[in-house]
Formats: C-alpha cells, sequence, structure tokens
C-alpha cells in the first residue's frame, strides 16, 4: 500500500519556466540571501541567454537576481545535476540546470497543513551544476539581470533589509 506522502507525490506536476534565465554550467555557484520570510537567490546566467536577458560586454559574468516573497520553506543543497536523478521530482520531469515551478506540489500541501499562513503556496525549483534550490513562497520575481556577481550580491542585499 501506498503512503499517502507517496500518492501525493504523484500529483507533483513540473513545468519550466522560461521567463527565468537558466544557470550556467560549470560557473560559480549560486547565493541566498534572506530574512524570515524574503528569499533572493543570485546565480550566474547560461550563456545561452545572454542574447535574449543582455546585452552584456565581452568581460563581462552575467548573474540573475530572483526574488521569492513571502516564502515559507527554502533549501540550498545536493543533488546537483550529476545525480538529478536521486530528486523525488526526477520522475516528474526535473531536469539540470533549469528552472521549474511544481504545480499540485505534494511540498506546499505538507506545509499547509502545519503552517497558518495562505501567502505561499508556489513551488519552484532551480536546479544548479552542484546543487538544488527549493522553495515554497508567493510568488518569484526576476529583479535583474546584472554584468558581474558583485552587481547582483549589492542587489540581493539590498532588497533583504
Amino acid at each position: 500500500m501506498t503512503s499517502t506522502l507517496e500518492s501525493s507525490r504523484q500529483e507533483d506536476q513540473v513545468v519550466l519556466l522560461d521567463g527565468v534565465p537558466h544557470p550556467a554550467e560549470d560557473a560559480a555557484e549560486p547565493f541566498i540571501v534572506a530574512s524570515a520570510r524574503r528569499v533572493i537567490l543570485s546565480y550566474p546566467i547560461a550563456e545561452s541567454d545572454f542574447e535574449r536577458f543582455g546585452p552584456f560586454d565581452t568581460d563581462d559574468d552575467p548573474f540573475c537576481t530572483v526574488l521569492f516573497p513571502d516564502t515559507l520553506f527554502h533549501r540550498l543543497g545536493p543533488p546537483g545535476n550529476g545525480d538529478l536523478e536521486i530528486h523525488p521530482l526526477a520522475s516528474q520531469g526535473l531536469i539540470g540546470c533549469s528552472v521549474h515551478e511544481v504545480a499540485n506540489s505534494s511540498l506546499v500541501a505538507e506545509l499547509a497543513a502545519v503552517a497558518s499562513t495562505e501567502a505561499a503556496k508556489r513551488h519552484f525549483v532551480i536546479t544548479f551544476d552542484e546543487s538544488t534550490f527549493e522553495c515554497v513562497a508567493s510568488d518569484y520575481t526576476v529583479v535583474g539581470v546584472y554584468g558581474a556577481g558583485e552587481i547582483a550580491s549589492r542587489e540581493a542585499f539590498s532588497l533583504v533589509r
């Protein structure tokens, strides 16, 4: 007999988000700036997105900064692209170096059972070369795409205040 968690995982539907830059492969790791209810994630973007989110100078190292408001849960850790198949959502279409939203999320359902907030109802997963970021928040906003990580980090820190 399957458990409630296993059966609810079968409802998880992984959808690629096209409006957010893809993470770069083999690049610097992402970083998080967070407060109690707000998470800002910055990461280097894939070269294939330079033209779409640019223009950039040839010596730029473009980073994206994404704000997740009303965050109920977040984590950054394993697995990375090399062992992504062990992630519970891998069989639902989770792919490497991509930005996803999970519709009918079992994680959102689990958190709703223990949390008293109505705002955080969306589950986001961003896969990187060495790690995976997951977040349950009310929404996301691409704050900007910058020519360097230092600019992205300054922006991230200014948003958390």
